[in-house]
Formats: structure tokens, C-alpha cells, sequence
């Protein structure tokens, strides 16, 4: 649903969604399971693979007040209820606290109560469960890094708004976005090193039996950390987000799908989602509109291009682009450019011999004293302003 709605296309099965989506939140007097969602494996327990990727597609489709919607409030209250004491999130409370599902918590509270105290102790955990080595994240705190969890972390303190008011945040993300921009190579889709990420949940029920269960989260790099470079503030890396997009472009298979983790052909919306989440943040983050196109001039600087404009060469658009500039700059400083011009014809009459050194210099001044009003009503005016 969340797939076809970021991209404004139209969706006949939008409702039925959403009732799925409210018959499945679990409801309970227990605090711990109340407004939270199972997965097919998890025996009814509410899971934050779950709830905490269902709600925040919830506000972001704008989807939320729907009669049909889930209760995105209780959905808040389970995330924030099963928080563990360290900070961190696990499946559930009591479960070992992961990087992955840290980020997907801090992630969605931002999108649903960015009042949170949970997001800072959330925050706080992953900035301490970073590498020590590289200072970015790996699958489990000061595990060695990884593109895809470095990325999904970064998305999501970015997301959160905590790193303009909280320096350890700050400067954690500005390591992340270091050691990203060094360790990405935008022509692969995969990151090798976080394929697949495995690892067993357990739960006692009621009758106080043990039930375990595996689970199993594909990771696709590259769209996560396509994600996250578009969010990186001031030093934007246009020319890894344009190969990341040219790859994503040339790696799509013919029936729309991307290829699986484990390169096979299997239908599964995983292979489609995390892609099409990718493409809508290039969309809404960098200053692009329909039909005009990006090119890259160096790590940090492009060009965008649309109209008639499109028929252009890049090198040509940027050479007129500097004519212009410094023709209006000949325009505002006109009594600057005639001295100059003034400086340069006499310093080559005198070397000619046509005219003395003292006929040139007394023939400047009344342009000199036309430049000195020129500068005082400039900044007479500027003062005004």
C-alpha cells in the first residue's frame, strides 16, 4: 500500500488494507501486547519487525485518521512500552536489544510522537553501540560495520530530529556519513557483508512453555544507503546518490522486481519495497521536479536541468551559466570594470612611449572620483536597506 501511495499512484485495494491492517493489531489488557502487530511466525506476539515499520508508513501515506485505519496511538504506547532498560529495542521487551530494530523504533516514534523520551534513550543507545573502530554500526552494538546498518542508523537520527539539539547524536552522524561515503560502492545493489540477518526470539507463554522462533530480515544496501545520503545535511554527495540511482536503474528486472539477497528470482515484496522507498526519498529530498535531470560535477556539486534546457550539454549550460554571471557582476561594478579598463589602456600608452606617466595619472582622476561616489551612494543605500 505504503509502495503505491508515496509515489501518487492510484490504489483500488487502499481500504482493504487498512481493515487487514486493524483486524491484526493486537488487542489486550496486557500493556506489553496491546496495539502492537505479530508476524505469521511470531505465535501472536506483537513484534517491532512489525509494528514499528506499520505505523510510521501509516502517517507518512496520510493514511492515519482514515475510518479504516489502525489505532496508530496504541501502536506508540506498545513501542514505547517495550523499550528495554538499556535503551535499545529487541523483538519485544526483554529480548536482546539490536541495532536494526533500535533504528526501526527511534524511527517510528519520530514519524508518531517526536516528544518522546524514548527516542533519546533510543538515540543514546546506538550512538554507544557504534564500532569502536570505525564509529559506524554493525548488526549488533560494537560489532564491526556494515553499509546497511550504518545507513538505516543514520536514516533514522536524522528522522528523529534529535541532531539539532543533541551533540553526541550530531557528531555520531557525521562520522556515519564519513565512513559511509568511504566504504559504499553505489554499483552494487548487495552489501556482502548483511545479506540476511538470523536470529532466534524466544517467548514463554501463559501456561509458561518456552516457544521459539527464527527470524530472518533481508537486507538490499543500496537502497538504504540511497536513502540515507539524500538526508545528509550541507555536504550532499550528489555524485554517489546519481550512480546509486543509475544502478538501481540498470539492476530492475523486466517484470519491476529487484534481485533478492540471495540473487533468485523469488516474488516477494522485499524485492520491490525497500527500492521504491529509496526512489520516493530522492523525489522528496533533493531539489528535483518532474522531468529534469541531475548531473554530477564533482562530489558536492551539479547541475540540474529540465525544459528546454534538457538539450543541452551540461559543460555548454555551465558556460553560460558563468558569462551571465559575470556580465551582471560587469553591470553592478561599471565604474570599477571603466577604471580597470582605464589602468590597463594607460599602463600601455606609457609603455609605448605615447603619453607620460604624469598625463595618464591626471587623466584618472575624474573616473577615480566617480568611482568614490559610486562606493558611498552603494553603501549609503545598503544601510537604508
Amino acid at each position: 500500500m505504503s509502495s503505491f501511495l508515496v509515489h501518487s499512484r492510484p490504489f483500488e485495494y487502499e481500504q482493504q488494507c487498512l481493515r487487514f491492517l486493524q483486524r491484526r493489531q493486537i488487542r489486550s489488557d496486557d500493556p506489553l501486547l496491546d496495539g502492537g502487530w505479530a508476524v505469521n511466525t511470531s505465535a501472536g506476539q506483537p513484534v517491532t519487525e512489525a509494528t514499528a515499520l506499520v505505523a510510521p508508513l501509516l502517517v507518512r501515506t496520510g493514511t492515519l485518521l482514515m475510518a479504516a485505519s489502525p489505532d496508530a496511538r496504541r501502536a506508540t504506547t506498545w513501542l514505547i512500552n517495550n523499550q528495554n532498560s538499556d535503551g535499545g529495542w529487541g523483538s519485544f521487551q526483554g529480548q536482546e536489544s539490536r541495532v536494526w530494530l533500535t533504528a526501526m523504533a527511534v524511527r517510528a516514534l519520530g514519524e508518531l510522537d517526536s516528544r518522546s523520551p524514548a527516542i533519546a534513550e533510543g538515540a543514546k543507545w546506538l550512538v554507544g553501540a557504534r564500532d569502536p573502530a570505525s564509529h559506524a554500526w554493525g548488526e549488533l552494538p560494537r560489532h564491526a560495520a556494515t553499509v546497511t546498518h550504518t545507513s538505516y542508523v543514520l536514516t533514522a537520527l536524522v528522522d528523529s530530529g534529535l541532531t539539532a539539539s543533541d551533540r553526541a547524536a550530531s557528531d555520531a552522524v557525521t562520522d556515519g556519513f564519513d565512513w559511509l561515503a568511504s566504504h559504499l560502492n553505489p554499483e552494487r545493489v548487495h552489501d556482502d557483508h548483511a545479506r540476511l540477518e538470523i536470529y532466534n526470539v524466544t517467548r514463554v507463554d501463559a501456561n509458561g512453555s518456552t516457544v521459539m522462533w527464527e527470524n530472518t530480515i533481508w537486507h538490499h544496501g543500496l537502497p538504504y544507503a540511497l536513502s540515507a545520503l539524500v538526508r545528509q545535511a550541507g555536504a550532499v554527495r550528489f555524485d554517489l546518490i546519481a550512480t546509486a540511482v543509475r544502478t538501481l536503474a540498470t539492476t530492475q528486472m523486466d517484470d519491476g522486481r529487484w534481485p533478492s539477497v540471495d540473487s533468485s528470482a523469488a516474488f516477494s515484496v522485499w524485492t520491490v519495497w525497500p527500492f521504491l522507498e529509496a526512489l520516493a526519498d530522492v523525489k522528496a529530498r533533493l531539489p528535483l521536479r518532474s522531468g529534469q535531470v541531475l548531473t554530477p560535477l564533482s562530489a558536492q556539486a551539479a547541475i540540474v536541468q529540465g525544459g528546454t534546457d534538457l538539450d543541452v550539454a551540461p559543460q555548454r549550460l555551465l558556460g553560460v551559466v558563468r558569462w551571465r554571471t559575470r556580465k551582471e557582476w560587469v553591470r553592478r561594478n561599471w565604474a570599477t570594470t571603466a577604471i580597470g579598463l582605464l589602468l590597463a589602456g594607460g599602463t600601455a600608452l606609457v609603455a609605448t612611449g605615447v603619453f607620460e606617466a604624469q598625463e595618464v595619472g591626471f587623466g584618472l582622476v575624474v573616473p577615480i572620483i566617480l568611482l568614490g561616489i559610486q562606493v558611498a551612494m552603494t553603501s549609503r543605500k545598503s544601510i537604508k536597506q
